[in-house]
């Protein structure tokens, strides 16, 4: 680490570092969204903590623990435990170094030292204990450019997604949008979400295809996209709103890659959808999941029955084709196929939001995403 002017070690710069577009929803599997706080009998360094230097999720696992902090893009820790003291080093990249924390009987703060390897100076590195909020969920959307030249005119789903839930009912809904240009400007987004507190939602708006998400005329494909949700586990649903992106073999290739220990459910689309049509689509879908409190397979089956273009089969003389809105649950069980075992999923999902996706004009319908 180093101090200059840019890295000042207060916890006021905490809040510079977190800037979020996520989504969340709390409910009976809220607890799922949580690491284990502390125990008046046996405190633990497990959790989310406001620290010096941004915040920083860790993992306990006997006396062993890890972590990751904001303060850069692959900041992160690692040591071992005696008594309440724990001995770590960290690296930030290039820099690496060496510290130790000491951790209050109640387990709610700690406070230490911490110094670059190759220096003497040691410096404070403190940090306080952050509880999840009752009640309140996240929504984040990560959405991606989506006009290629000056003649085409601004889009952006999350404007109208952010003012939506400004409504009453959403009171607790707090929403983050953000825009991507490239792979690695959605990985870090995506990995923001471990440093919220609460369950989150996450939308991903974009031009789809079968084989992953489109951004900048390249695809971002499985592995990456499961390295951007990988060790989220507060977040409770992944809602790929681009087009066909639930036609191929994508959500299961994320679910395999983040292993069975994060119960991850995956919605979207199988076919190119409508602008207007997806719209539609995505805030009924959003309003069970955050304002109605449902999981994923209970907001898709609602969804199909309020707007039932939504659906697989598309209705005789209906305007728009069918959507094919899907979930797939934690356990691998499509809702194509047959019912989705989602137990353990919060009582709101991720919310499902309209992305583009193919740029074509079928007969009889509008400009697809």
């Amino acid at each position: 680490m180093r101090i200059s002017a840019n890295r000042l070690p207060t916890m006021a710069s905490v809040g510079l570092l977190v800037p979020l577009a996520l989504t969340a929803f709390v409910s009976t599997s809220a607890t799922n969204a949580q690491e284990p706080q502390s125990e008046a009998t046996n405190p633990t360094y497990s959790g989310l903590w406001e620290t010096s230097y941004g915040r920083m999720r860790l993992i306990q696992k006997g006396s062993t623990v890890s972590g990751e902090y904001s303060y850069t893009s692959s900041s992160t820790i690692a040591g071992e435990i005696e008594g309440s003291r724990l001995t770590f080093r960290y690296s930030e990249g290039e820099t690496q170094g060496e510290g130790w924390y000491e951790l209050a009987e109640d387990g709610e703060s700690f406070h230490g030292r911490w110094r670059e390897k190759g220096s003497e100076r040691w410096s404070r590195w403190k940090g306080t204990r952050v509880h999840p909020e009752k009640g309140i969920i996240w929504l984040v959307i990560l959405e991606a450019h989506w006009e290629t030249s000056l003649a085409e005119k601004e889009y952006a789903f999350g404007d109208m997604l952010r003012s939506y839930f400004t409504m009453e009912s959403a009171h607790h809904v707090r929403v983050r949008y953000r825009t991507f240009h490239d792979e690695k400007d959605l990985r870090r987004w995506s990995r923001e979400i471990r440093y919220l507190a609460e369950p989150v939602a996450l939308l991903i708006s974009t031009h789809g295809t079968p084989r992953g998400v489109q951004v900048a005329g390249e695809v971002i494909g499985a592995e990456a996209l499961a390295d951007c949700v990988r060790g989220c586990h507060n977040l409770e649903v992944l809602h790929l709103s681009g087009c066909s992106m639930m036609a191929g073999g994508i959500p299961a290739a994320i679910q395999k890659s983040i292993g069975p220990a994060q119960k991850l459910p995956i919605t979207g689309y199988t076919t190119a959808v409508a602008w207007d049509a997806s719209a539609l689509a995505d805030f009924v879908y959003l309003s069970m999941l955050l304002i109605h409190r449902m999981d994923p397979v209970e907001a898709v089956e609602q969804t199909h029955l309020l707007a039932p273009f939504t659906r697989e089969d598309r209705l005789p003389g209906a305007r728009f084709q069918a959507l094919g809105l899907r979930v797939l649950g934690p356990g691998g069980k499509s809702s194509a196929t047959g019912s989705d075992d989602t137990a353990g999923i919060g009582r709101r999902s991720e919310s499902q939001q309209r992305q583009p996706g193919k740029k074509t004009q079928p007969p009889e319908e509008d400009t697809q995403r």
